[in-house]
């Protein structure tokens, strides 16, 4: 069986929406109801705002259109500096493909679509955070661990 690679496209959303979904089950587990009501209402608005603008999602397709997996690349635009001389870089996320399509390259080949748009679009650089199943292809198509002199931190109004 064929599986196609491309971009997503404004049709998608649902199915983009149902993988996302689902990764975050594989993931985390059963989320709590109100958490998942939130994700379900903003997830099919965020698509519909970002695909194919600071929002780079590639899918893989069964012959039948029936999308099995997805990688999301989003864009960032900053100042520039010596660091990101284009200012504009990338985070990898929601690497997914269901179970029953593991094993067969569809990650891989998804990663390197991303990667191939980064670079038509001038990124400077695309980092992501890698689980341990995905580390390995991460590595094999070049990404290597970052040490930095910076740490790295973060907020939340949550805490």
């Amino acid at each position: 069986m064929a599986i196609q690679i491309r971009m997503a496209e404004q049709t998608d959303i649902p199915a983009l929406c149902r993988l996302r979904l689902a990764y975050f089950d594989e993931e985390f587990g059963t989320l709590p109801q109100e958490q998942l009501a939130a994700i379900t209402l903003q997830l099919p608005q965020f698509f519909a705002e970002h695909l194919g603008k600071d929002c780079l999602t590639v899918a893989a397709a069964l012959p039948t259109g029936e999308l099995v997996a997805n990688a999301i690349l989003m864009i960032s635009e900053k100042p520039a500096n010596p660091f990101f001389p284009n200012g504009r870089t990338g985070y990898v996320l929601g690497v997914f493909t269901e179970s029953a399509y593991r094993g067969q390259g569809i990650a891989t080949r998804m990663m390197q679509r991303l990667l191939e748009e980064s670079t038509v679009r001038r990124l400077d650089q695309v980092t992501l955070s890698a689980s341990d199943m995905g580390k390995p292809i991460y590595e094999k198509l070049g990404f290597c661990v970052q040490h930095s002199k910076f740490t790295e931190m973060e907020w939340s109004p949550a805490r």
